[in-house]
């Protein structure tokens, strides 16, 4: 694992180049698949931007909710002792990490609240970024893989760190769930990008990624070794998010379906 690297005495964060990279690419592709829907590239540009500081948001914000209970305990304890440059620095731990959930939550969002600023049709929108938002997430997690964060189970077939971002990562041989994660995401993009250009689900791509997606994440979340994310009741909190979305996004597709119908049935008579 390669957290940082130098060029010309530069410091340079792997994870940060990570997800650049994917986040020109997820552009890209957005781009390209939005001029089936002559989609201005100034509002794939200003789009994803927008959704971006939605994803930081929702992103941060669940990570807190995890640790709950902590930052409950710290304003407590800044009652008692006034001491605020304590609650800062608590707060600043509790709430400096990113859960990819609460940044997909939250940059999706913000992206249906750029369409409706905008005019744009929302569903035409999703279709192009519902492609192009697992080849960013592919990018992410080799990032995570390189940073040492968002590891996997103590595993005999794995990578053995030293120098990770997270200490508990180091010096345990793990199975690089990270890597599992990346082509995994690299699948569910071909997938739905054969569906677009085939235009099956059309309008409906957005849910039929959460649904790939959540199943995928539930499964390999048995295969994370990070414990201090937000457990109840033998399942993490993506697990949780997964089953909800998963839910959400099937009862939607079924009652698009039903509506399309009842609109063909209309249409004959």
């Amino acid at each position: 694992m390669l957290p940082d690297f130098e060029i010309l005495s530069i410091k340079i964060s792997a994870y940060g180049v990570c997800v650049s990279v994917g986040l020109i690419l997820m552009g890209i592709v957005a781009f390209l698949l939005g001029r089936r829907y002559k989609i201005l590239f100034e509002d794939i540009l200003f789009g994803e931007l927008f959704s971006l500081i939605g994803a930081f948001i929702g992103a941060h914000i669940l990570y807190g909710i995890t640790y709950s209970k902590e930052i409950f305990n710290s304003f407590s304890e800044y009652f008692n002792n006034q001491n605020f440059n304590k609650l800062l620095e608590n707060l600043s731990a509790y709430m400096g990490g990113m859960v990819f959930y609460g940044g997909l939550i939250g940059g999706l969002l913000f992206g249906m609240l750029y369409c409706k600023l905008r005019k744009i049709n929302l569903e035409n929108y999703s279709d192009c970024f519902a492609v192009s938002i697992p080849l960013f997430h592919a990018f992410g997690r080799i990032g995570c893989f390189m940073s040492g964060c968002c590891y996997g189970i103590e595993s005999s077939f794995g990578f053995t760190s030293t120098n990770a971002i997270v200490s508990s990562c180091n010096y345990v041989n793990r199975f690089p769930v990270q890597l599992l994660e990346s082509a995994v995401n690299l699948l569910i993009f071909i997938t739905l990008l054969i569906l677009f250009f085939k235009r099956i689900m059309s309008n409906r791509l957005i849910f039929v990624y959460l649904i790939i997606y959540g199943i995928a994440r539930f499964f390999l979340e048995f295969l994370r070794g990070d414990e201090y994310r937000g457990i109840f009741l033998f399942l993490s909190t993506s697990q949780w998010i997964s089953l909800l979305l998963i839910a959400v996004s099937i009862i939607i597709l079924i009652m698009k379906n039903n509506r399309k119908k009842k609109c063909y049935t209309i249409g004959v008579k």
